[in-house]
């Protein structure tokens, strides 16, 4: 039967691979939505791929404001500290020979006019540059390329004479110590994954009115890194492309739309100290100041000077690779010198391309969108499980071999597939559900419940055949010899009653055998095997089914009596052949049925069967003639067969299994009886009767 469009419209949710792709599209769809939204998840497990503890760069040592700097300083160990304690420590790096002094401090706390003249005049010395910290808080977004900082006081900016090197500096004075920035940015989950590398500032510098000319600022890991590697002034230049430092890079740094860059960071806190600690690339503020350390350690290289874990001095952040410690801000911009010095610089840390978490999102997605629908609910959990793995172990297997270079995104990729999972489970809990109840409207009445439920396991109603499937079935027909003229005598409510009885006891034996009750017509019964499940041994289980109808006749007749009824006796007819079966009939009643020439054939044998008499046709015996023993019905003419080409068997005996012993039929008590003589063929060789002990001959 073609289907029409609407059939399509209105039976949507039978497509499964439609619906699988169509739900892992608007899954993967959302999962891209999600990712491009500023309020993310905050949950990122990429962190752990990204986890290390290398050692830092060596080019890079710590100065750090620790709790034994402070409590070195005795009576008057209090913080922060006078400025001259910094011009002592800046004058002692100056001797080591260091590279660079950059200072992780804002200097907004009051001091003496001596202090602050001691720290100028030791910036203003040209054998070590320094770089200053300028005081930011509040980033908001100030256009591509710029992070605006919101400042409300003077005190964000160094003094005059720190930045000039001069302890009678005035506004507009000529610089000599470099401004780099120190702010940050924290992801949702406070955790620092990205440096703003072009800072807006309101006041960068002051004219000789002491007016302010806002500017742009570069974190002082980068003004660091540059003086070390060129010496200068070169600028880092944003483009939508990346960040370009004249030829120094192989490759621009990469940027998002705001100018901020990601932080490669090759170590971090633990339980057993700090990255630099560990890694012995740290000294003591304390003795830097009190001259006590190696000057090799700092020759040549650039010296972060900055809080280090020090009791009452909030400066420390939440990093990817912290597991559960914190890190100190000026060891955050060591890991950004880090990036931007290492030997990677052609392969500059970057987030996954847009492009690639949506093609990963499709083809995932979709994948187990068309595979999903077709999988046992715990196959499809191994297969959503085993894609999660394989995506995560790909980018593990880039990042340790190819050293790749990307931060993969794996929550919304994880996200969608589990959802890709939940909602196809969901559609064929709720799709299987309505299929089993529709099998069980339509089966219910015709099959005992073990069948039904059987048949209901199946995913789909269309896995059942209905609508006139021709195949092989056998048929029972059984009904009541003489009822007619029995009813004929008796009261309406008694043959009513007649009927219960016997078509309860008949019906329950049908279900026991595994078959199909097709209908009742007044006192007929008309029973299927091997539809509309298939069945093995369709024609044995209806033989078999017959016979226990014969066998416990006495029974229904002892019911009968008890309730002062008249007994009944029934004749059977069985038939196996091919027939139509389906569910028939008009678009407003339909029923479960089978038709055909081996229906009607199956009803003429009941009919011409007598009281315990069980007829079946040559096909049937043909699958049963191992378990049953038979006579030829001589001379039966049944409507529209011929009597030539069409041999009629009454079934006299039958066995459990090839080789047991036989069982009459009721009544038959001899062999003679059984039918057994020179007019009549049996069926089974060296048959034995269950009281004979002589063998059965042709």
């Amino acid at each position: 039967m073609r289907r029409g469009p609407l059939f399509y419209v209105t039976h949507w949710y039978t497509f499964r691979t439609v619906v699988g792709v169509v739900l892992a599209l608007l899954i993967a769809g959302a999962m891209f939505w999600l990712y491009t939204q500023p309020a993310r998840v905050p949950f990122h497990p990429e962190d752990r791929l990204l986890a290390t503890d290398d050692p830092p760069d060596p080019n890079v040592v710590i100065v750090g404001i620790d709790d034994r700097s402070i409590a070195g300083f005795g009576a008057h160990g209090e913080y922060p500290f006078k400025r001259d304690r910094y011009a002592t420590v800046l004058d002692n790096l100056k001797a080591a020979n260091a590279a660079v002094a950059a200072f992780d401090i804002q200097f907004s706390e009051d001091s003496t006019p001596a202090g602050d003249d001691a720290f100028a005049t030791a910036i203003g010395q040209d054998k070590l540059p320094v770089v200053l910290a300028y005081g930011q808080s509040d980033l908001q977004s100030a256009g591509p390329g710029l992070v605006r900082m919101k400042n409300t006081g003077a005190i964000d900016r160094p003094l005059d004479k720190f930045v000039c090197g001069n302890p009678k500096a005035l506004p507009g004075c000529k610089p000599v110590a470099q401004l780099g920035s120190t702010a940050i940015i924290n992801d949702p989950d406070k955790i620092v994954r990205l440096m703003p590398m072009f800072v807006q500032t309101p006041c960068l510098t002051k004219t000789a009115a002491d007016e302010c000319i806002p500017g742009v600022l570069n974190p002082i890991s980068f003004v660091a890194y540059r003086q070390l590697v060129a010496g200068t002034s070169l600028p880092l230049t944003y483009t939508t492309q990346g960040a370009y430092f004249g030829a120094i890079w192989t490759k621009p740094l990469w940027t998002d739309d705001h100018g901020l860059s990601v932080i490669d960071y090759q170590g971090g806190p633990s339980a057993e100290g700090g990255w630099f600690q560990r890694h012995r690339q740290y000294l003591s503020f304390g003795d830097v100041y009190y001259n006590k350390f190696d000057r090799l350690a700092v020759a040549g290289k650039i010296v972060l000077i900055g809080s280090y874990s020090a009791a009452g001095v909030h400066d420390e952040q939440q990093t990817p690779s912290s597991n559960g410690a914190v890190m100190p801000g000026v060891e955050l911009q060591a890991a950004m010198i880090q990036t931007l010095n290492s030997i990677n610089q052609s392969k500059f840390l970057q987030p996954e391309p847009a492009s690639w978490i949506l093609a990963s999102l499709l083809i995932l997605c979709l994948l187990l969108g068309v595979l999903l629908p077709r999988l046992p609910a715990h196959f499809g959990l191994a297969l959503t499980i085993g894609a999660i793995l394989a995506y995560t172990g790909g980018w593990l297997l880039l990042q340790a071999v190819f050293n790749f270079g990307l931060v993969p995104n794996l929550l919304e990729v994880w996200l969608a597939l589990g959802l890709t999972y939940a909602g196809l489970m969901a559609y064929r809990f709720l799709y299987e559900e309505r299929e089993k109840r529709k099998v069980k409207s339509i089966f219910g009445l015709y099959l005992k419940p073990e069948l039904v439920d059987e048949l209901s396991r199946s995913r789909s109603l269309d896995e059942i055949p209905l609508g006139g499937e021709r195949r092989e079935i056998s048929l029972l027909f059984v009904d009541i010899r003489g009822f007619t003229s029995m009813s004929e005598g008796m009261d309406a409510e008694d043959v009513l009653k007649v009927l219960d009885v016997y078509l309860e006891d008949l019906s329950r034996i049908v279900f026991k055998w595994d078959g199909t009750l097709d209908k009742y017509v007044g006192d007929e019964i008309m029973a299927i095997w091997n539809a509309p499940a298939p069945q093995a041994d369709h024609a044995l289980n209806a033989v078999r089914c017959a016979w226990e109808m014969v066998m416990r006749m006495p029974e229904v007749n002892e019911r009968l009596q008890a309730r002062g009824l008249p007994e009944v006796q029934y004749g059977i007819g069985v038939n196996s052949g091919p027939a139509s079966v389906g569910q028939m009939g008009s678009q407003n009643r339909r029923t479960y049925t089978a038709i055909g020439d081996t229906v009607n054939t199956a009803a003429r044998f009941c009919g011409a069967a007598g009281p315990t008499q069980i007829l079946i046709g040559q096909s049937t015996r043909d699958l049963v003639q191992d378990y049953v023993a038979v006579d030829v019905v001589p001379g039966l003419q049944l409507k529209g067969k011929s009597a030539e080409k069409f041999t009629v068997y009454r079934i006299t005996a039958i066995r459990e299994s090839p080789g047991s012993p036989w069982v009459t039929a009721p009544g038959l008590k001899n062999v003679s009886e059984a039918g057994v003589d020179q007019k009549h063929s049996v069926i089974g060789a060296e048959a034995r009767f269950a009281n004979e002990s002589e063998p059965i001959t042709h």
